[in-house]
């Protein structure tokens, strides 16, 4: 009696060294099937564990930048003394050199599928940011929207695109920022006042 009980000791510890493998095997061939799905959204990783990268641009490529919201529009463009502002001051403090080289590098790694009734900040969106090379071809366009629960990411949405993105909200702060302080600042002239006769 006391021999089957040890042998059945001896016969358990096996099978459960049998079933942890199994289930590391059915996690490792899950993970590098298919992105995770958790509760209506999906995580998208590159090979190496990063969120995946939005755009396949380069920094350099960049020479027209377009911030349009509510409030209105600025355009910014490359030229041989740097980025310049349209309207003449608007955006005053944004380095537009350096929102491209972090914007070329917008990565994202969460998707989920609009619910019926949510707008996520995207109707109208916050911000639009267009991206176009010297050629005028778009490299990049973009809607943002309002900021996620957590605080730290932010909905977006491509043009090509049916879901919504999360992205990292540090990579659409100062666009935002320049969109408002454009939109607050006073025009220089002031419009002629004009009596009716």
């Amino acid at each position: 009696m006391v021999e089957a009980a040890v042998n059945a000791r001896r016969a358990l510890w096996p099978a459960l060294l049998v079933a942890g493998i199994a289930l590391s095997v059915w996690q490792w061939h899950e993970a590098a099937d298919s992105p995770a799905h958790h509760d209506g959204h999906t995580h998208l990783h590159d090979d190496r564990g990063k969120p995946a990268r939005i755009y396949a641009w380069e920094p350099g490529m960049a020479a027209q930048v377009t911030l349009a919201g509510p409030a209105g529009t600025v355009q910014l463009v490359r030229g041989p003394q740097g980025w310049t502002a349209t309207p003449p001051g608007a955006a005053a403090g944004f380095d537009a050199a350096d929102f491209i080289a972090l914007f070329s590098q917008t990565r994202s790694d969460r998707t989920l599928t609009q619910q019926d009734g949510e707008t996520y900040g995207l109707a109208p969106p916050q911000l639009r940011i267009d991206v176009r090379d010297a050629a005028g071809a778009t490299l990049a366009a973009l809607d943002v929207g309002a900021l996620a629960p957590d605080g730290l990411g932010r909905y977006v949405r491509l043009p090509d695109e049916a879901q919504i993105r999360i992205i990292p909200d540090y990579q659409t702060r100062a666009p935002l920022a320049a969109l408002e302080a454009s939109a607050a600042t006073p025009p220089l002239v002031k419009p002629a006042l004009h009596k009716d006769k």
